[in-house]
């Protein structure tokens, strides 16, 4: 008797906490919300996504259905999409996303049923966000301050790639001590979503997707980008992860046996696959030597994670090139960031005698290429890579033949010489410039140590992010004199030429823009617009870090910037800061979130 009165006493308790959802309880099944015509709620139904929700069904039959996340304030954005039916269906309920943490929140579900138009108000309390980043004691998120939004950009929602290194990060070790590659590379996954007053609607849980422990699910998740199916896709070490905006992780496959180390890039390309940035295990040199590479191999597999085709850049291109090796500011190689070497630069005996591994050098073995984006163009069945160290972007085909060289000349030898693009101005005519690619007289500029170059098919051009380390092959007399730009280009790949047709950041932001590794420029179709991200602005501090401006209690605190702008403009419609406190933690990139499109 005892039990059943329990259960009667819970079951009258559970009736009157109104629409609050109300969790599963030890031996009793979910109750449906009161007075509500579906089922219980479900919060973070796959573990991964605390700020998303599930309406269960309770057996009825829907159909046309739509989700409203009510705003905060009179500040506030609220957030509206519509779920396709067969979606419903396949997550066994009304799919909720975008809620604030810490918060009651109010969200409205609309539906058809039986020819009937309906809809019902629920309530939801949420827990707060927790990045787990308290190894630097920051235990929350970064700080987002909103600056400008223009009116039509208000429903934007950004995904951001924040990192943050792990205490507990890369236990694990490849068995190759004289040349272990990059798998020590490793902390703590920042994926969150922002909206444009400045407040977070999801994050993935770090807790559940990363353990420093285990070979598959260590590394950094990098790269992330949505598939054709509204997914997300990235990469994360020795593996590379599709999850869905709610949070079920759909697939998480090891990498082929002979490749190691995923990082930065995992993308899915016109024709289904999946194009990967890793590195090769046990590569054996021409001179006998073994070693695990580092970053410079790209493969691309199928949906099953099978093996179609790999790119090995050691054999393509030039692993002791270094002319932008010997440019690099030493305190920060994308996220092996030490402040400490600020303002040093590596001469060529240190680039040749550096060790084997995650370190800046020539020759296989060593972080020579550092690639950190590709790209795919269906047209000639070619790759498009951005060599941090390379100074260069490069479209590369399917014969593993070189198509052109974005990038100053100095150090390019023999066929990869001929492969050079030529800058020209509006008018075609041919611009003049040095080896190290200062072109006089001409707004015209290279990119140096870049990320992500992507194709714009509607305009026909490429955006590249130059993060402007090593600009011109040197280092400036005064560190503060350095920028980073979101940069637009014109190829005509048939007269091998380049034409740069906009630019930002380098007049508008300059030094204060100026982010020495990571970041993002991407358009935007929906909206005819330039998404960019200066990920790690503020790395250095405000003196710049080196020469007469030392270290600094501002170093190391980045203070990133978002901007996005209407196709051509120079003014942003929208401009969002997104700094770290201060705490030592950096951003990566960011994606414009379309839920609509991502719970189709």
């Amino acid at each position: 008797m005892f039990k059943p009165l329990c259960r009667i006493g819970m079951l009258t308790f559970a009736l009157s906490v109104s629409s609050v959802s109300w969790a599963a309880l030890t031996g009793m099944k979910p109750m449906p919300v009161d007075n509500a015509p579906l089922g219980y709620l479900i919060h973070n139904p796959y573990e991964n996504a605390p700020l998303t929700a599930l309406v269960t069904l309770n057996g009825h039959k829907i159909s046309d259905v739509e989700v409203t996340v009510h705003a905060r304030g009179e500040v506030g954005v609220p957030i509206h999409y519509q779920v396709s039916d067969i979606r419903v269906m396949d997550e066994g309920g009304v799919p909720v996303f975008g809620l604030y943490p810490d918060y009651l929140n109010t969200f409205t579900v609309s539906w058809t049923e039986q020819g009937e138009r309906k809809s019902h108000d629920y309530k939801m309390m949420t827990p707060d966000v927790d990045l787990g980043f308290s190894e630097s004691q920051w235990a929350k998120a970064p700080l987002v301050k909103v600056e400008h939004v223009d009116p039509e950009f208000k429903d934007r929602l950004y995904f951001l790639n924040w990192s943050n290194p792990d205490g507990k990060a890369s236990p694990l070790m490849h068995n190759n001590p004289d040349a272990p590659g990059a798998f020590s590379w490793d902390g703590k996954p920042g994926f969150f979503i922002i909206d444009t007053a400045g407040d977070i609607r999801w994050y993935m849980n770090p807790n559940t997707t990363h353990n420093a422990k285990n070979y598959d699910d260590a590394g950094y998740a990098m790269g992330m980008n949505i598939t054709k199916d509204g997914n997300m896709v990235w990469v994360q070490g020795q593996s590379w992860k599709q999850m869905t905006l709610m949070g079920r992780m759909i697939a998480s496959h090891s990498l082929p046996g002979n490749f190691i180390d995923a990082s930065h890039e995992g993308i899915q390309v016109e024709n289904g696959n999946y194009l990967l940035r890793v590195a090769a295990k046990d590569y054996r040199r021409a001179d006998g030597k073994l070693v695990n590479t580092v970053r410079d191999h790209i493969i691309e597999v199928d949906a099953t994670g099978k093996l179609v085709d790999y790119w090995d850049l050691n054999e393509i291109l030039d692993p002791m090139r270094d002319a932008a090796l010997l440019s690099l500011d030493a305190g920060a190689v994308c996220l092996n960031i030490d402040l400490k070497q600020a303002g040093k630069i590596s001469s060529e005996a240190e680039l040749r005698n550096a060790p084997y591994g995650d370190i800046h050098g020539v020759e296989t073995g060593r972080n020579w290429a550092h690639v950190n984006s590709i790209d795919y163009d269906p047209k000639d069945d070619s790759i498009i890579i951005s060599s941090r160290h390379q100074s260069a972007v490069i479209k590369i085909g399917r014969d593993k033949q070189v198509k052109w060289i974005l990038s100053p000349s100095m150090g390019w030898k023999g066929e990869l010489a001929g492969k050079l693009l030529t800058p020209v101005d509006a008018k075609g005519k041919p611009i003049t410039c040095t080896a190290r690619g200062f072109c006089a007289g001409s707004d015209f500029d290279f990119v140096y140590t870049p990320h992500t170059a992507y194709k714009v098919d509607e305009k026909g051009t490429w955006t590249v992010f130059d993060n402007g380390d090593g600009r011109h092959l040197a280092q400036p007399m005064f560190p503060t004199g350095k920028y980073s730009r979101a940069v637009e280009y014109k190829i005509d790949e048939d007269r091998m030429t380049v034409q740069q047709i906009w630019q930002y950041g380098k007049d508008e932001l300059g030094y204060e823009g100026y982010s020495p590794v990571t970041s993002i420029v991407k358009y935007q179709a929906d909206k005819d617009s330039v998404l960019s991200y200066f990920a790690s602005a503020g790395l250095f501090g405000l003196g710049g870090g080196y020469g007469n401006m030392k270290l600094d209690d501002t170093t190391g605190k980045v203070h990133s910037i978002l901007v996005e702008h209407k196709y051509g403009e120079q003014q942003p419609a929208v401009r969002i800061n997104i700094d770290s406190h201060d705490m030592f933690a950096t951003g990566y990139r960011a994606q414009v979130i379309r839920p609509s499109e991502m719970l189709k």
